[in-house]
């Protein structure tokens, strides 16, 4: 799993010898494990540090379990320093060997994946997802007044009385923008919370446009577009709309 912590215990290591840094892009996109297994023994030809291609290969070989988008491996055989992050956001085939450890294409994913708050917005209630370079850290939901359809048409008023469908369709729309209401306030307590750094929403047009023009300005700002996506999806699939929004 993704961490700053760990991420800072990479560029933190220093060694007399050299360190390998390798990248390599595990989308399914690109092909199978073998296919990968391939770019990465091509990758590694080029590399004359025995020690750290026989460590690098082990872990492909008996530890790596191919699943994420992209792994980030850091090696240096000789101090016994090693480390990997199985990545769930696609980066670049990428091999180098420094002095320290080659994290720029990291960064460059996190200004981009680090901090994604996610509302999937519905006429009852709403969900809220916050991703941290792809991966789920929490998610909570809201679930309002229950909401169903009124037709317009004959009706008791047609005797004079109120009510019929025209007052039932009226109340049901009071039942909705006081559901949204709720959703906002509680998606800017949640967004603020973790301090998101991007928001996508999700739903159809017309609930995501309102979600939005309710926020607080603040939070508008940084809406980074939205997805049709239904407010049950599991959260791989969230996901990949966001990554195919975000690309």
């Amino acid at each position: 799993m993704f961490s700053e912590t760990r991420l800072r215990r990479i560029q933190d290591f220093t060694a007399s010898d050299p360190v390998v840094s390798l990248y390599l892009n595990t989308e399914p996109s690109k092909g199978n494990a073998e296919t990968h297994r391939l770019r990465l023994r091509n990758m590694l030809k080029s590399l004359y540090l025995e020690q750290d291609v026989e460590k690098i290969t082990q872990f492909f070989e008996q530890e790596y379990d191919w699943s994420g988008r992209s792994v980030a491996v850091f090696s240096c055989a000789p101090a016994g320093f090693f480390e990997y992050i199985p990545l769930a956001i696609p980066v670049k085939d990428f091999i180098q060997v420094g002095s320290r450890s080659m994290l720029d294409p990291l960064f460059d994913q996190m200004e981009d994946y680090n901090n994604i708050g996610v509302a999937l917005v519905d006429q009852q209630g709403a969900r809220f997802l916050n991703f941290r370079m792809g991966e789920l850290v929490d998610q909570e939901g809201l679930l309002g007044s229950p909401i169903k359809n009124f037709k317009s048409g004959a009706a008791s008023s047609a005797h004079g009385l109120r009510g019929g469908s025209l007052d039932g369709a009226r109340h049901m729309k009071e039942k909705v923008d006081h559901n949204l209401r709720e959703s906002i306030e509680f998606g800017e307590k949640f967004f603020m919370r973790h301090k998101v750094k991007k928001i996508i929403i999700g739903g159809n047009e017309e609930n995501a446009a309102r979600f939005k023009a309710g926020l607080d300005k603040s939070l508008q700002s940084i809406v980074a577009g939205t997805v049709a996506v239904n407010i049950a999806a599991n959260y791989t699939e969230i996901w990949n709309r966001i990554l195919h929004l975000l690309k």
